[in-house]
């Protein structure tokens, strides 16, 4: 009897720690394989079903990367059972939800490019062109202008997506490879502050003054997002979108590693994050990441 019970509950626990690591059910869209939260083994799993090893895409540049989205940072992150396997599971979680997200600006700025040639065929814009422009001026922060030749040159320096490289070692530093509270509760990776009182309190203790709180996302798809948005409109970032600008004018490729020193004025960021930036590319060989694209959408 008792050998019985033994049996029955080593059972159970195998039967529990199977189904622990089998992952949810991915919703499978026009746009890719989206999965909900889950824990950080079935995240492997997931990633393992579908042949997603990162390792094949930083050795053969160019090869497209799979659209499978992850909507959160696994609670579990953090243990220590995952520190040699974390930086790779980090680069697989976040990578396609970057370049997912880099599409998106692509689009836009292919919309302001549209109106903008309107405009200087027509030398005006419809009422429903007019419209637009004014949604995109008012979601970048540019004043309207009398002359639209300046409002279109402010817009196309604003409107552009980041690298790769960037977003995936600025999240990296600043989550601790998203082991940190804000990054597994709240999908904060880039720890962005928020001054008019949204989002959660921080842990560590602030001057005296105005206080901030952490920005909280749904998923890290919103989380990259708004990052890509803040270094497209911050003040102090002006000089890194001037060299992205010359970059797309003539056909170079704008790098995460050899721009990393504009970064210079980020915001709340120490002296030296330049340099930590580019470490980190080059410490885990990220380099290649910065030319690489997603599947096509069947």
């Amino acid at each position: 009897y008792i050998i019985g019970i033994c049996v029955f509950a080593l059972l159970s626990v195998s039967a529990y720690c199977l189904l622990s690591v089998i992952p949810p059910n991915g919703t499978k869209t026009d746009e890719g394989l989206f999965y909900p939260p889950m824990s950080t083994a079935q995240m492997q799993e997931a990633f393992k079903e579908n042949g997603y090893d990162m390792a094949n895409y930083i050795v053969r540049n160019g090869k497209p990367i799979p659209r499978i989205f992850i909507q959160s940072v696994p609670n579990d992150f953090n243990r220590s059972k995952y520190d040699e396997s974390r930086p790779a599971l980090f680069v697989e979680m976040l990578m396609p939800t970057i370049l997912r997200a880099n599409q998106k600006l692509y689009a836009e700025r292919d919309e302001v490019l549209a109106l903008q040639k309107e405009f200087e065929e027509n030398d005006s814009l419809s009422y429903e062109a007019m419209e637009k422009l004014k949604a995109f001026l008012k979601r970048y922060d540019i004043k309207e202008e009398e002359d639209l030749d300046t409002v279109f040159t402010n817009l196309t320096l604003r409107v552009d997506g980041v690298p790769p490289t960037l977003l995936l070692t600025m999240a990296a530093e600043d989550s601790g490879w998203a082991t940190s509270r804000y990054a597994r509760e709240y999908n904060a990776i880039f720890n962005q502050r928020d001054w008019d009182g949204n989002g959660i309190v921080p842990d560590e203790l602030q001057k005296e003054g105005p206080q901030y709180r952490i920005r909280t996302f749904s998923s890290l798809y919103d989380a990259v997002l708004s990052q890509i948005h803040y270094m497209n409109t911050n003040g102090y970032l002006e000089n890194f979108r001037i060299a992205r600008l010359k970059y797309r004018r003539t056909n170079n490729i704008f790098r995460g590693y050899s721009n990393a020193h504009l970064l210079i004025n980020f915001p709340y960021k120490p002296f030296k994050y330049p340099d930590i930036i580019k470490h980190l590319i080059e410490q885990y060989s990220l380099v290649p990441l910065d030319v690489q694209v997603l599947e096509t959408v069947e």
